[in-house]
């Protein structure tokens, strides 16, 4: 009972810590190993079909020891046994895994070559102007690298930095923005090898103005309606302009390939609306007013100069002046026909009688009457 309670203490501790890194196989048996800040040691297998169904017994010794002491706290999958976890250093481990009688793996390994670093502690955080300074508590052994990651909230991928003691610089900072901020530690291939884990990440912090935020989400909140509108502006602006200029271009384009048609129904006022476009019966009617009807339609003012006028009337009282004239010399032929007057030219000459009195006429005189 004592070793299920542990068991579960273990996975709830550990559980979360352990990454997805592939475990080694070796025949119907995958084995992975962690060693936690080099203080505490968790091995873990997965066994095929045949003995999923099974407890494994773990029996492991330090330091080149035979395997004979048996794993103090088994971690439990489904009713059976899945791990083991156990105290141990910087040590070189024997481990043996076997169901009842049967060995099924046995390994020497150095714990070293699997560290998993614990995340950074203490991370505290020192502003200037465009740059801030990041400290944490440095671990107890070296070989290390400590990496702090951020980001704006308008960046996609985190930016790093790396140093071998935990006090990063971080510059060109905007002091507007809002940044999120993790760090951890990793342990150096050279010197621990290439199956190591880096630390899980700390948590993250958001920070503002040198100020920590709960979270970035409000000055998102703030920010966004302004760039929201000025965006929405442009865009608006953008397309009015597209729709004029398309516009007049479609208008161009329009008159170039399609002209305008004249509507003949002006032109030809009554020939659709009165004689339903027979044009022989429109002509006839308006034979003679054509003229005056196209400048009835054109609208053009008709203006009459002063000299124009004179000259009419000049002209009407010359007309009536000789219809006066006519109408005396008829007057007079009627009395000459009435008095029976004989104008009888003389021999060889020519005469003009005018009333009672007669000229005689020759080549060289003329009568101006």
């Amino acid at each position: 009972m004592g070793r299920v309670l542990w068991a579960c203490v273990a996975v709830i501790l550990l559980g979360d810590r352990v990454i997805s890194r592939e475990p080694e196989r070796r025949g119907n048996v995958s084995i992975q190993i962690i060693n936690f800040n080099l203080e505490r040691t968790l091995v873990k297998w997965n066994v095929s079909e045949y003995l999923a169904e099974k407890n494994l017994t773990f029996l492991y010794g330090l330091d080149n020891a035979s395997p004979s002491q048996e794993c103090p706290h088994y971690t439990i999958y489904q009713g059976y046994t899945s791990g083991c976890v156990f105290k141990a250093e910087n040590k070189g481990l024997t481990f043996l895994l076997k169901r009842e009688d049967k060995v099924l793996e046995r390994r020497v390994v150095r714990l070293r070559h699997y560290l998993k670093p614990n995340s950074p502690t203490n991370v505290s955080f020192t502003w200037r102007e465009d740059s801030v300074i990041i400290t944490c508590s440095d671990l107890p052994y070296h070989g290390l690298t400590y990496e702090i990651q951020h980001k704006s909230i308008f960046d996609q991928k985190w930016q790093s930095n790396t140093n071998e003691i935990c006090n990063v610089t971080i510059g060109s900072l905007d002091f507007e923005k809002c940044y999120f901020f993790r760090a951890r530690v990793v342990a150096k291939m050279a010197m621990y090898g290439s199956r190591t884990y880096p630390s899980d990440w700390s948590p993250v912090t958001h920070w503002k103005r040198s100020k920590l935020k709960d979270s970035c989400t409000e000055a998102v909140e703030k920010t966004s309606p302004k760039y929201i509108y000025i965006i929405t502006s442009l865009v608006i602006f953008l397309m009015v302009l597209l729709l004029l200029l398309f516009l007049s271009k479609a208008q161009r384009v329009k008159k170039l390939f399609m002209p305008v048609v004249p509507d003949p129904k002006y032109s030809f006022p009554g020939l659709f609306d009165c004689h339903k476009g027979n044009f022989q019966e429109w002509i006839q009617d308006t034979e003679n007013v054509t003229s005056s009807i196209k400048v009835e339609h054109l609208e053009q003012e008709c203006v009459v100069e002063e000299g124009l006028i004179e000259e009419l009337a000049k002209k009407e009282a010359k007309d009536k002046d000789g219809k006066a004239f006519q109408e005396h010399l008829q007057s007079n032929e009627d009395n000459l026909s009435s008095n029976q007057v004989s104008c009888v030219p003389p021999q060889g000459n020519d005469s003009v009688c005018l009333g009672d009195l007669k000229f005689v006429m020759n080549d060289s005189m003329y009568v101006v009457l």
